[in-house]
Protein backbone atom coordinates (compact mmCIF):
# COMPACT_ATOMS: atom_id res chain seq x y z
CA UNK A 1 0.00 0.00 0.00
CA UNK A 2 2.83 2.43 0.90
CA UNK A 3 4.51 1.90 -2.47
CA UNK A 4 1.28 2.34 -4.44
CA UNK A 5 0.58 5.59 -2.54
CA UNK A 6 4.09 6.85 -3.26
CA UNK A 7 3.78 5.90 -6.91
CA UNK A 8 0.49 7.78 -7.30
CA UNK A 9 2.02 10.80 -5.55
CA UNK A 10 4.99 10.67 -7.94
CA UNK A 11 2.69 10.48 -10.97
CA UNK A 12 0.63 13.40 -9.63
CA UNK A 13 3.72 15.56 -9.11
CA UNK A 14 4.97 14.86 -12.63
CA UNK A 15 1.57 15.69 -14.12
CA UNK A 16 1.42 18.92 -12.11
CA UNK A 17 4.84 20.03 -13.34
CA UNK A 18 3.92 19.21 -16.94
CA UNK A 19 0.92 21.52 -16.65
CA UNK A 20 3.03 24.23 -15.02
CA UNK A 21 5.62 24.09 -17.81
CA UNK A 22 2.97 24.55 -20.48
CA UNK A 23 1.19 27.32 -18.57
CA UNK A 24 4.41 29.23 -17.97
CA UNK A 25 5.32 29.24 -21.65
CA UNK A 26 8.62 27.57 -20.76
CA UNK A 27 8.26 25.12 -23.64
CA UNK A 28 7.49 27.58 -26.43
CA UNK A 29 9.48 27.32 -29.61
CA UNK A 30 7.70 25.36 -32.31
CA UNK A 31 10.77 25.21 -34.55
CA UNK A 32 13.01 23.76 -31.82
CA UNK A 33 13.38 19.96 -31.74
CA UNK A 34 14.76 17.97 -28.81
CA UNK A 35 17.57 15.66 -30.02
CA UNK A 36 16.91 13.06 -27.29
CA UNK A 37 14.58 10.09 -27.26
CA UNK A 38 13.61 9.46 -23.65
CA UNK A 39 12.30 5.98 -24.38
CA UNK A 40 15.89 4.68 -24.21
CA UNK A 41 19.34 5.56 -22.80
CA UNK A 42 20.03 9.31 -22.87
CA UNK A 43 23.39 11.10 -22.85
CA UNK A 44 23.30 14.90 -22.54
CA UNK A 45 25.91 17.60 -21.96
CA UNK A 46 24.06 20.77 -21.00
CA UNK A 47 26.67 21.27 -18.29
CA UNK A 48 24.12 21.42 -15.48
CA UNK A 49 23.71 18.27 -13.36
CA UNK A 50 20.11 19.26 -12.62
CA UNK A 51 19.36 18.65 -16.30
CA UNK A 52 21.93 16.07 -17.36
CA UNK A 53 21.23 13.75 -14.42
CA UNK A 54 17.48 14.05 -14.75
CA UNK A 55 17.48 13.42 -18.49
CA UNK A 56 19.71 10.36 -18.07
CA UNK A 57 17.54 8.99 -15.25
CA UNK A 58 14.35 9.57 -17.28
CA UNK A 59 15.69 7.38 -20.07
CA UNK A 60 16.66 4.70 -17.58
CA UNK A 61 13.22 4.86 -15.97
CA UNK A 62 11.54 4.33 -19.34
CA UNK A 63 13.76 1.34 -20.10
CA UNK A 64 13.14 -0.20 -16.66
CA UNK A 65 9.38 0.26 -17.03
CA UNK A 66 9.32 -1.56 -20.37
CA UNK A 67 11.60 -4.37 -19.23
CA UNK A 68 9.58 -5.07 -16.08
CA UNK A 69 6.33 -4.91 -18.04
CA UNK A 70 7.70 -7.53 -20.45
CA UNK A 71 8.92 -9.79 -17.61
CA UNK A 72 5.60 -9.68 -15.75
CA UNK A 73 3.58 -10.12 -18.97
CA UNK A 74 5.56 -13.25 -19.88
CA UNK A 75 5.18 -14.74 -16.39
CA UNK A 76 1.42 -14.08 -16.20
CA UNK A 77 0.82 -15.43 -19.71
CA UNK A 78 2.87 -18.49 -18.78
CA UNK A 79 0.65 -19.19 -15.76
CA UNK A 80 -2.55 -18.53 -17.70
CA UNK A 81 -1.53 -20.82 -20.58
CA UNK A 82 -0.46 -23.64 -18.24
CA UNK A 83 -3.84 -23.49 -16.48
CA UNK A 84 -5.89 -23.39 -19.68
CA UNK A 85 -6.80 -19.70 -19.50
CA UNK A 86 -6.51 -17.08 -22.24
CA UNK A 87 -3.29 -15.16 -22.72
CA UNK A 88 -3.23 -11.42 -23.49
CA UNK A 89 -1.03 -8.75 -25.02
CA UNK A 90 -1.28 -6.33 -22.07
CA UNK A 91 0.00 -7.00 -18.58
CA UNK A 92 -3.18 -6.05 -16.70
CA UNK A 93 -5.39 -8.51 -18.62
CA UNK A 94 -2.75 -11.25 -18.64
CA UNK A 95 -2.26 -11.09 -14.87
CA UNK A 96 -6.01 -10.85 -14.22
CA UNK A 97 -6.45 -14.04 -16.27
CA UNK A 98 -3.63 -15.72 -14.35
CA UNK A 99 -5.03 -14.69 -10.96
CA UNK A 100 -8.52 -15.91 -11.87
CA UNK A 101 -7.15 -19.22 -13.13
CA UNK A 102 -5.15 -19.76 -9.92
CA UNK A 103 -8.13 -19.01 -7.69
CA UNK A 104 -10.58 -21.18 -9.63
CA UNK A 105 -8.14 -24.10 -9.87
CA UNK A 106 -7.63 -24.18 -6.11
CA UNK A 107 -11.31 -23.55 -5.32
CA UNK A 108 -12.43 -26.44 -7.53
CA UNK A 109 -10.06 -28.90 -5.87
CA UNK A 110 -10.29 -30.18 -2.31
CA UNK A 111 -6.63 -29.77 -1.44
CA UNK A 112 -4.29 -27.53 0.53
CA UNK A 113 -1.58 -25.55 -1.25
CA UNK A 114 1.46 -24.45 0.73
CA UNK A 115 4.07 -22.10 -0.67
CA UNK A 116 7.40 -21.55 1.04
CA UNK A 117 9.46 -18.61 -0.24
CA UNK A 118 13.12 -17.70 0.16
CA UNK A 119 12.90 -14.01 -0.89
CA UNK A 120 14.90 -12.39 -3.66
CA UNK A 121 17.92 -10.32 -2.66
CA UNK A 122 18.37 -7.00 -4.48
CA UNK A 123 21.48 -4.82 -4.39
CA UNK A 124 22.90 -1.68 -6.02
CA UNK A 125 26.45 -0.72 -6.97
CA UNK A 126 28.02 1.58 -4.34
CA UNK A 127 31.05 2.61 -6.44
CA UNK A 128 28.88 3.66 -9.38
CA UNK A 129 26.72 5.73 -7.03
CA UNK A 130 29.77 7.43 -5.47
CA UNK A 131 31.23 8.19 -8.90
CA UNK A 132 27.91 9.69 -10.00
CA UNK A 133 27.69 11.97 -6.94
CA UNK A 134 31.34 13.03 -7.23
CA UNK A 135 30.84 13.98 -10.89
CA UNK A 136 27.70 15.95 -10.06
CA UNK A 137 28.84 17.65 -6.81
CA UNK A 138 32.42 18.96 -6.86
CA UNK A 139 32.37 19.54 -3.08
CA UNK A 140 31.47 15.93 -2.26
CA UNK A 141 34.14 14.18 -0.13
CA UNK A 142 33.61 10.42 0.00
CA UNK A 143 36.26 9.98 2.69
CA UNK A 144 34.61 12.48 5.02
CA UNK A 145 31.05 11.31 4.31
CA UNK A 146 31.07 7.73 3.03
CA UNK A 147 27.86 6.32 1.54
CA UNK A 148 25.32 4.71 3.87
CA UNK A 149 23.14 1.71 3.08
CA UNK A 150 20.03 2.81 4.97
CA UNK A 151 17.63 0.01 5.76
CA UNK A 152 19.99 -2.64 4.37
CA UNK A 153 23.55 -3.94 4.60
CA UNK A 154 26.73 -3.50 2.62
CA UNK A 155 28.11 -6.51 0.80
CA UNK A 156 31.12 -7.34 -1.34
CA UNK A 157 34.45 -9.11 -1.31
CA UNK A 158 36.12 -8.97 2.11
CA UNK A 159 39.84 -9.78 2.36
CA UNK A 160 39.71 -9.43 6.15
CA UNK A 161 37.20 -10.66 8.71
CA UNK A 162 33.53 -10.75 7.76
CA UNK A 163 30.76 -10.37 10.33
CA UNK A 164 27.31 -11.20 9.03
CA UNK A 165 26.73 -13.74 6.28
CA UNK A 166 28.89 -15.28 3.58
CA UNK A 167 27.52 -16.38 0.21
CA UNK A 168 29.33 -18.99 -1.88
CA UNK A 169 28.34 -19.70 -5.46
CA UNK A 170 28.64 -22.83 -7.57
CA UNK A 171 28.58 -26.37 -6.24
CA UNK A 172 29.55 -26.00 -2.59
CA UNK A 173 29.21 -27.73 0.76
CA UNK A 174 26.34 -26.12 2.61
CA UNK A 175 24.70 -26.09 6.03
CA UNK A 176 22.56 -22.99 5.49
CA UNK A 177 20.14 -21.40 3.02
CA UNK A 178 20.56 -22.72 -0.52
CA UNK A 179 19.29 -20.79 -3.53
CA UNK A 180 19.35 -23.62 -6.00
CA UNK A 181 19.36 -27.41 -5.72
CA UNK A 182 20.14 -29.06 -2.40
CA UNK A 183 21.63 -32.54 -2.26
CA UNK A 184 21.43 -34.02 1.23
CA UNK A 185 18.66 -33.05 3.62
CA UNK A 186 16.34 -30.10 4.19
CA UNK A 187 14.64 -29.02 7.41
CA UNK A 188 11.65 -27.55 5.58
CA UNK A 189 9.64 -28.26 2.42
CA UNK A 190 11.16 -29.62 -0.76
CA UNK A 191 10.37 -29.99 -4.42
CA UNK A 192 12.39 -32.72 -6.12
CA UNK A 193 13.68 -36.25 -5.59
CA UNK A 194 13.23 -37.87 -2.17
CA UNK A 195 15.17 -41.01 -1.34
CA UNK A 196 13.05 -42.02 1.62
CA UNK A 197 9.52 -41.21 2.78
CA UNK A 198 7.78 -38.42 0.91
CA UNK A 199 5.02 -36.65 2.82
CA UNK A 200 2.91 -34.36 0.67
CA UNK A 201 2.27 -34.61 -3.04
CA UNK A 202 4.01 -37.06 -5.33
CA UNK A 203 4.17 -36.26 -9.01
CA UNK A 204 4.70 -39.85 -10.09
CA UNK A 205 4.02 -43.06 -8.18
CA UNK A 206 3.69 -43.21 -4.38
CA UNK A 207 3.99 -46.52 -2.53
CA UNK A 208 1.58 -45.49 0.24
CA UNK A 209 -1.04 -42.77 0.64
CA UNK A 210 -2.88 -41.21 3.56
CA UNK A 211 -6.67 -41.00 3.87
CA UNK A 212 -6.65 -37.58 2.22
CA UNK A 213 -4.77 -38.90 -0.81
CA UNK A 214 -1.42 -37.35 0.04
CA UNK A 215 1.77 -39.38 -0.21
CA UNK A 216 3.32 -40.95 2.87
CA UNK A 217 5.66 -43.45 1.29
CA UNK A 218 8.30 -43.82 -1.39
CA UNK A 219 7.76 -41.39 -4.28
CA UNK A 220 9.02 -42.42 -7.70
CA UNK A 221 9.03 -38.99 -9.28
CA UNK A 222 8.89 -35.50 -7.79
CA UNK A 223 8.05 -35.07 -4.13
CA UNK A 224 6.46 -31.77 -3.07
CA UNK A 225 6.25 -31.49 0.68
CA UNK A 226 8.68 -32.96 3.20
CA UNK A 227 11.09 -35.86 2.97
CA UNK A 228 12.51 -38.21 5.56
CA UNK A 229 15.71 -39.18 3.78
CA UNK A 230 18.17 -37.86 1.23
CA UNK A 231 17.04 -35.32 -1.35
CA UNK A 232 18.04 -33.69 -4.62
CA UNK A 233 15.58 -30.84 -4.57
CA UNK A 234 14.71 -27.20 -4.06
CA UNK A 235 14.77 -26.56 -0.31
CA UNK A 236 12.88 -23.72 1.39
CA UNK A 237 14.80 -24.07 4.66
CA UNK A 238 18.28 -25.11 5.74
CA UNK A 239 20.12 -27.36 3.31
CA UNK A 240 22.61 -29.79 4.81
CA UNK A 241 24.83 -31.31 2.17
CA UNK A 242 25.73 -29.82 -1.20
CA UNK A 243 24.17 -26.74 -2.76
CA UNK A 244 24.19 -26.16 -6.51
CA UNK A 245 23.62 -22.42 -6.74
CA UNK A 246 24.17 -20.03 -3.82
CA UNK A 247 24.72 -21.05 -0.21
CA UNK A 248 24.38 -18.25 2.37
CA UNK A 249 25.54 -18.91 5.92
CA UNK A 250 26.14 -16.82 9.03
CA UNK A 251 29.83 -16.17 9.57
CA UNK A 252 32.27 -14.35 11.81
CA UNK A 253 35.68 -14.63 10.21
CA UNK A 254 37.02 -15.26 6.74
CA UNK A 255 34.67 -15.39 3.76
CA UNK A 256 35.78 -16.76 0.39
CA UNK A 257 32.63 -15.52 -1.31
CA UNK A 258 30.45 -12.43 -0.86
CA UNK A 259 30.36 -10.95 2.63
CA UNK A 260 27.13 -9.23 3.70
CA UNK A 261 27.20 -7.16 6.87
CA UNK A 262 30.54 -5.67 7.90
CA UNK A 263 34.19 -6.20 7.00
CA UNK A 264 37.12 -5.06 9.15
CA UNK A 265 38.81 -3.73 6.00
CA UNK A 266 37.28 -1.87 3.07
CA UNK A 267 34.85 -3.89 0.93
CA UNK A 268 35.93 -4.57 -2.64
CA UNK A 269 33.20 -3.94 -5.26
CA UNK A 270 30.72 -2.96 -2.52
CA UNK A 271 26.97 -3.11 -3.01
CA UNK A 272 24.04 -1.94 -0.90
CA UNK A 273 21.80 -4.93 -0.29
CA UNK A 274 18.16 -4.52 0.66
CA UNK A 275 18.33 -0.79 1.40
CA UNK A 276 18.77 2.69 -0.06
CA UNK A 277 22.10 4.42 -0.68
CA UNK A 278 22.54 7.82 0.92
CA UNK A 279 25.35 10.39 1.19
CA UNK A 280 25.75 13.94 2.42
CA UNK A 281 25.87 15.86 -0.85
CA UNK A 282 23.88 18.27 -3.00
CA UNK A 283 20.21 17.32 -2.75
CA UNK A 284 19.62 17.34 -6.52
CA UNK A 285 22.71 15.22 -7.10
CA UNK A 286 21.58 12.76 -4.45
CA UNK A 287 18.14 12.38 -6.03
CA UNK A 288 19.54 11.89 -9.53
CA UNK A 289 22.24 9.43 -8.45
CA UNK A 290 19.92 7.48 -6.17
CA UNK A 291 17.63 7.07 -9.15
CA UNK A 292 20.55 5.88 -11.29
CA UNK A 293 21.57 3.37 -8.63
CA UNK A 294 18.04 2.05 -8.08
CA UNK A 295 17.44 1.62 -11.81
CA UNK A 296 20.64 -0.44 -12.14
CA UNK A 297 19.56 -2.82 -9.39
CA UNK A 298 20.47 -6.51 -9.52
CA UNK A 299 18.17 -9.08 -7.90
CA UNK A 300 18.89 -12.74 -7.27
CA UNK A 301 15.93 -14.96 -8.14
CA UNK A 302 13.79 -16.01 -5.15
CA UNK A 303 13.45 -19.69 -4.40
CA UNK A 304 10.01 -21.21 -3.81
CA UNK A 305 8.67 -24.63 -2.96
CA UNK A 306 5.04 -25.43 -3.77
CA UNK A 307 3.50 -28.40 -2.00
CA UNK A 308 -0.03 -29.81 -2.21
CA UNK A 309 -1.87 -32.07 0.18
CA UNK A 310 -5.37 -33.49 -0.18
CA UNK A 311 -7.61 -35.91 -2.01
CA UNK A 312 -7.41 -33.99 -5.26
CA UNK A 313 -3.71 -33.23 -5.19
CA UNK A 314 -3.23 -34.64 -8.69
CA UNK A 315 -5.63 -32.03 -10.06
CA UNK A 316 -3.25 -29.33 -8.85
CA UNK A 317 -0.03 -30.72 -10.29
CA UNK A 318 -0.22 -28.31 -13.24
CA UNK A 319 -0.75 -25.43 -10.81
CA UNK A 320 2.23 -26.47 -8.70
CA UNK A 321 4.44 -26.78 -11.78
CA UNK A 322 3.50 -23.39 -13.24
CA UNK A 323 3.88 -21.59 -9.91
CA UNK A 324 7.26 -23.23 -9.41
CA UNK A 325 8.33 -21.95 -12.82
CA UNK A 326 6.73 -18.50 -12.99
CA UNK A 327 6.04 -17.24 -9.45
CA UNK A 328 9.75 -16.58 -8.74
CA UNK A 329 9.81 -14.34 -11.83
CA UNK A 330 6.83 -12.37 -10.52
CA UNK A 331 8.26 -12.07 -7.03
CA UNK A 332 11.62 -10.86 -8.39
CA UNK A 333 9.85 -8.33 -10.63
CA UNK A 334 7.79 -7.09 -7.68
CA UNK A 335 10.94 -6.52 -5.65
CA UNK A 336 12.57 -4.65 -8.54
CA UNK A 337 9.42 -2.57 -8.90
CA UNK A 338 9.75 -1.50 -5.26
CA UNK A 339 13.13 0.04 -6.09
CA UNK A 340 11.98 1.48 -9.41
CA UNK A 341 9.08 3.19 -7.62
CA UNK A 342 11.60 4.76 -5.26
CA UNK A 343 13.77 5.77 -8.23
CA UNK A 344 10.78 7.33 -9.96
CA UNK A 345 10.08 9.43 -6.89
CA UNK A 346 13.74 10.54 -6.79
CA UNK A 347 13.62 11.52 -10.46
CA UNK A 348 10.41 13.50 -9.96
CA UNK A 349 11.86 15.48 -7.03
CA UNK A 350 14.42 17.00 -9.38
CA UNK A 351 11.90 18.35 -11.84
CA UNK A 352 11.34 21.69 -10.10
CA UNK A 353 15.02 22.68 -10.13
CA UNK A 354 15.35 21.26 -13.64
CA UNK A 355 12.74 23.72 -14.92
CA UNK A 356 14.86 26.62 -13.65
CA UNK A 357 18.00 25.06 -15.14
CA UNK A 358 16.24 24.56 -18.48
CA UNK A 359 15.35 28.25 -18.67
CA UNK A 360 19.01 29.09 -18.10
CA UNK A 361 20.16 26.57 -20.73
CA UNK A 362 17.85 27.77 -23.50
CA UNK A 363 14.75 26.86 -25.47
CA UNK A 364 15.99 23.46 -26.62
CA UNK A 365 16.60 22.35 -23.03
CA UNK A 366 13.10 23.52 -22.11
CA UNK A 367 11.58 21.56 -24.99
CA UNK A 368 13.57 18.50 -23.91
CA UNK A 369 12.39 18.91 -20.32
CA UNK A 370 8.78 18.93 -21.47
CA UNK A 371 9.38 15.70 -23.42
CA UNK A 372 11.12 14.20 -20.38
CA UNK A 373 8.04 14.99 -18.30
CA UNK A 374 5.87 13.20 -20.87
CA UNK A 375 8.21 10.20 -20.75
CA UNK A 376 8.05 10.13 -16.95
CA UNK A 377 4.25 10.28 -16.99
CA UNK A 378 4.17 7.32 -19.38
CA UNK A 379 6.74 5.34 -17.38
CA UNK A 380 5.06 6.02 -14.03
CA UNK A 381 1.67 4.92 -15.38
CA UNK A 382 3.22 1.74 -16.79
CA UNK A 383 4.99 0.97 -13.52
CA UNK A 384 1.78 1.43 -11.55
CA UNK A 385 -0.11 -1.00 -13.80
CA UNK A 386 2.71 -3.56 -13.66
CA UNK A 387 3.08 -3.31 -9.89
CA UNK A 388 -0.65 -3.76 -9.31
CA UNK A 389 -0.63 -6.75 -11.68
CA UNK A 390 2.06 -8.51 -9.61
CA UNK A 391 0.09 -7.76 -6.45
CA UNK A 392 -3.06 -9.27 -7.95
CA UNK A 393 -1.38 -12.56 -8.90
CA UNK A 394 0.62 -12.88 -5.68
CA UNK A 395 -2.52 -12.05 -3.71
CA UNK A 396 -4.54 -14.73 -5.49
CA UNK A 397 -1.94 -17.33 -4.59
CA UNK A 398 -1.76 -16.25 -0.93
CA UNK A 399 -5.52 -15.95 -0.49
CA UNK A 400 -6.28 -19.25 -2.18
CA UNK A 401 -3.45 -21.09 -0.46
CA UNK A 402 -4.49 -19.71 2.91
Amino acid sequence: MRNRTRLRATLASVLALGGALVASGCVSGDDVVCPHDFRGPVSTAYGDPRLDGLFRATGQLSVAARELDAEVLAACNGIAADLGAATASDVATACENAATAISSTITNASATVTIEVVPAVCSVDVDAYVDCVAECDASFDVEATPPRCTGGMLSGSCSGSCSGSCTLEGRVACDATCRGTCEGSCDARIEGTCEGTCMGACEGTCSATADDGSCMGTCTGTCRGSCEGEIVAQCSGTCQGTCEGECRADVSGSCEGTCTGSCDVAFEQPRCEGGELEVDADVDCQASCEADASLDVECSPPAIVVSIEGASAEELEALAATLQEHLPELLAAAQKLELVISAGADVATGLGDAAEAALDAGVQASVCLAEAVDAQIEAAASIQITFEATVEVSGSVSASAG
